[in-house]
């Protein structure tokens, strides 16, 4: 028994399987935990997006919230001074269905600029229901997604924060 331990190819194998536990622990520590609970989960039925906690967002799930009558979901995303309200749902079939939708919405939204992102189209607007507060528009994923502030961000702000989303389903 003792020769068997004493052969180099032994000792490798033993090493590249520590190895391997070690990476898939880190990979299972690092990944970004839900902000949704299980349960809400499997109520929603379209992709939940939320701002990667590894870029330094804090998500609190008791702040998380599920209408299921209009079928929306809020979350709550703070980083630095950040203070952001996130409401979801699916997105509609007019937005799918009728090519020229989501620019006239954002238009009566008083839209001012438009933007792509690797997740979807984003644009910025200052509604008039919000008493012209700034509100963050995005479509995709199959998710349409409302974004207010507790204060006003910058264009590149923005692109950031929505280049730091992640899928959550």
């Amino acid at each position: 028994m003792k020769a068997f331990f004493r052969q180099p190819v032994v000792w490798a194998v033993i090493g590249a399987v520590l190895t391997g536990l070690l990476i898939v622990g880190l990979v299972l520590m690092l990944r970004p935990h839900s902000p949704v609970s299980d349960q809400l989960r499997k109520k929603v039925g379209f992709p939940i997006l939320y701002p990667d906690p590894l870029d330094g967002y804090d998500l609190p799930p008791d702040t998380v919230t599920y209408d299921s009558g209009p079928g929306v979901l809020v979350l709550h995303a703070k980083k630095g001074k950040q203070d952001l309200t996130l409401s979801e749902q699916a997105t509609p079939d007019p937005f799918n269905d009728i090519p020229d939708y989501y620019p006239k919405f954002v238009e009566q939204l008083q839209g001012y600029v438009t933007f792509d992102t690797p997740m979807g189209k984003v644009s910025l607007a200052r509604p008039t229901q919000q008493h012209g507060a700034q509100v963050a528009i995005f479509n995709g994923k199959g998710t349409l997604m409302f974004v207010k502030p507790s204060k006003e961000l910058s264009e590149n702000e923005w692109r950031a924060f929505f280049a730091e989303l992640v899928i959550d389903k």
